[in-house]
């Protein structure tokens, strides 16, 4: 082995090499993420990345960087001009390869429910924070604006069904309401509102009846009364949105509003379906 001292400049390239092969490494990494991220999106199979997820979790985000390291110093194997060069730089190699075996940097694990990815761990999550706390029901208007339509329609179903809402609509003089002056009750109200436009039909009849059926929470709403309106009177002429019918006639029974009624009886008078009929005329003319 040759003992001559190490040229001055091979340091200043080792190192080089070493911090250019972990910064590619890195960005190998974020791109590696976003890219199965998309094919996990147009295969329609969120839990595609789920995978490299834990891998990075479990330490992944420091070993990717050392491994490019390691392919760092492997190059500058390269301009070594001595045995003694060429040995530190394979040593220094070989140390940064296997390092996951000596070192497993995991990152704390997030909690599911706090941090929900999937279309089913969102379901579950609006389920919980509907009556927890007045900080979960907050959380429920971040998922109202989620882009799987699946998931809006619940968490749309939510803001009309949650602790605020609830405790206001039940307050009685004995019993007055924690919440009535919360400001999240006006974001809940503000976000329904807003949902009597979303493209989907459904969310549309959903954000509707939460408002109709809360009028002590959320006051009278005629837009709201004229989306149920409009659910029925498409229900009529088409005959095969029996889910919406049953939703808007079940807010239909509450607070009377003319163009409400005047709808469910044009749809009991449209359906085939005797339950549905019967549901639409007691919406229409009361109870008898």
């Amino acid at each position: 082995m040759n003992d001559t001292p190490p040229p001055a400049g091979f340091g200043r390239r080792l190192g080089g090499a070493l911090l250019a092969g972990a910064l590619l490494a890195a960005l190998v990494t974020v791109a590696a993420g976003f890219l199965i991220d998309a094919v996990g999106r147009v295969l329609r199979a969120p839990g595609t990345a789920d995978a490299y997820r834990r891998f990075l979790a479990g330490g992944g985000w420091a070993w990717l960087p050392a491994w490019g390291a390691a392919l760092g110093a492997a190059w500058a194997l390269r301009w070594a001009s001595s045995g003694r060069q060429r040995v530190a730089a394979a040593l220094l190699a070989l140390a940064l390869a296997v390092l996951p075996v000596v070192w497993r940097p995991a990152l704390p694990a997030l909690d599911p429910e706090e941090h929900p990815r999937t279309a089913a761990a969102k379901a579950r999550a609006l389920r919980r924070w509907s009556f927890r706390s007045p900080a979960t029901v907050r959380r429920v208007l971040e998922l109202s604006r989620d882009p799987d339509a699946r998931v809006r329609e619940q968490a749309v179903l939510t803001l009309g069904v949650n602790l605020i809402v609830s405790d206001i609509e039940r307050a009685t003089p004995g019993r007055p309401s924690r919440y009535a002056d919360l400001p999240l009750r006006d974001s809940l109200r503000v976000r329904l509102l807003e949902e009597l436009e979303d493209p989907v039909e459904a969310i549309r009849a959903e954000a509707a009846r939460a408002l109709w059926k809360a009028p002590r929470a959320f006051g009278r709403q005629p837009a709201a009364a004229e989306t149920l309106a409009a659910v029925l009177r498409r229900a009529a002429r088409s005959g095969s949105v029996e889910r919406l019918a049953w939703l808007a006639l079940d807010a239909a029974g509450g607070e009377p509003e003319p163009r409400l009624r005047a709808a469910a009886a044009e749809f009991a008078a449209a359906t085939r379906d005797s339950d549905l009929a019967r549901a639409a005329r007691r919406a229409a003319f009361g109870p008898r």
